[in-house]
């Protein structure tokens, strides 16, 4: 049995060595960090300068410095959670040291001062679960508030609202690399294809000659890569579905004939225009894309290059949007005519139609697009200001129906 004297002291001993490796692992877990932020830090600005190249289609270079900066910016799993098992491993050893040491050391009766050292012991507690979580943080930074505004993840990269508001660069530079392309299907349904999947901001899209509108929030979600599991922050060639501009009559006519929607339009008409506003909600003038579709062998696609300007007599800024009953009034109307524009949303889900006034109603704060000047061009678009809510929704009416309908056809990744 060994003395109570000479045990005791190896018992500090072993505390203060256990400690001085968790000293070391902390040294050696931060220049990782810092190694890491570096590089994290220079592939972001290599990032962000490439827009600027206006003229050439950066569009491979982007996607290769985004996966790039997402290879630096995940630690892998395994050194992370063996360090993290060491580290747990150690603090409970030292934790239990310590809580032996001090049962040798109670000595009875129990007096007030007794309670302020209990105090103190509670305090060098919580000082390394704190130590813990922060090394659990900077070991793997994905999702956590402490490196997110010196790193974001490599998500965040693809938002046009994020890029605007907190690196301050320039957003119709950012828009111009996604290649903007506006298409309709044989069967009427309009596509927004871009070559790079940009997202985070709110779309008025007007149709003039088909008496056609859309808009919604533009928030895109992709899974994880099926082979490695991780996430995947960027896409190419993607194309997001707007709405139903027409439908095949194939009931009344048993051919592939397009019927238009709109009051004035034309059957065969060989193009038409169409004016995409774009809201991120850190600037105050929209992004204004105009399209001209052209007729193909099926259906219609928009010429390359579509012109792209900063719409400055539009004025916007988005606040918060705590009271829905507007947006209620709305939803019941679009409800009670859903028979009426059936035919123009027969593959939309009427179940979630319904339930999307509920989970309205359980969030706690939804952003609005306010409309602050427009200098006549979003006039078209009054009757509907009540729908600009930022729900991550897209919705479509024809003005000869005046009921706007939901879009909830998924996208799809060429």
């Amino acid at each position: 049995m060994f003395t109570a004297e000479l045990f005791l002291a190896l018992l500090w001993s072993a505390a203060g060595g256990l400690l001085s490796l968790l000293g070391s692992t902390g040294i050696f877990v931060s220049l990782v960090v810092q190694r890491r932020i570096e590089r994290l830090q220079d592939i972001l600005e290599e990032f962000l300068e490439l827009p600027y190249q206006e003229n050439k289609n950066l569009a491979a270079p982007m996607v290769s410095l985004v996966r790039k900066y997402q290879v630096h910016y995940l630690f892998p799993d395994r050194p992370g959670r063996t360090i993290l098992f060491y580290l747990d491993f150690t603090l409970l050893l030292i934790g239990l040291i310590w809580l032996w040491v001090l049962f040798w050391a109670i000595d009875g009766p129990v007096r007030p001062l007794f309670w302020f050292q209990g105090l103190l012991l509670l305090l060098i507690g919580g000082n390394m679960f704190l130590f813990r979580r922060l090394l659990q943080q900077t070991i793997n930074p994905t999702g956590n508030p402490l490196f997110n505004p010196i790193i974001p993840p490599p998500e965040r990269l693809r938002s046009v609202s994020y890029l605007s508001r907190y690196v301050n660069v320039s957003v119709k530079s950012i828009l111009q690399q996604a290649r903007f392309a506006l298409v309709m299907t044989g069967d009427g349904e309009l596509r927004l294809k871009q070559e790079l999947s940009f997202d985070d901001f709110y779309y008025l899209l007007h149709c003039p000659t088909q008496d056609w509108l859309a808009w919604g929030e533009l928030r895109l979600a992709f899974p994880p890569d099926p082979i490695t599991g991780k996430p995947v922050p960027l896409q190419r060639n993607v194309e997001i579905p707007l709405g139903r501009l027409a439908s095949f009559d194939r009931a009344s006519t048993g051919t592939n004939a397009v019927t238009q929607t709109g009051a004035s339009a034309e059957p065969c008409a060989s193009s038409f225009p169409a004016i995409l506003y774009i809201f991120p909600s850190g600037e105050k003038h929209p992004i204004q894309v105009e399209f001209e579709l052209r007729k193909e062998e099926v259906g219609y696609h928009s010429r390359p290059f579509p012109e792209m300007t900063v719409q400055s007599t539009i004025l916007y800024r988005f606040e918060a949007e705590r009271r829905f009953e507007r947006f209620e009034r709305n939803e019941h109307i679009k409800v009670m005519n859903r028979s009426d524009h059936l035919e123009h949303s027969d593959r939309l889900d009427q179940s979630a139609r319904l339930n999307h006034r509920d989970r309205l109603n359980r969030s706690d704060r939804l952003d609005r697009l306010d409309i602050l000047e427009d200098g006549g061009r979003l006039t078209v678009f009054e009757p509907f200001r009540s729908y600009f809510i930022c729900d991550r929704e897209r919705y479509f009416c024809p003005l000869s129906q005046q009921t706007p309908a939901r879009c909830i056809e998924p996208l799809e990744v060429r």
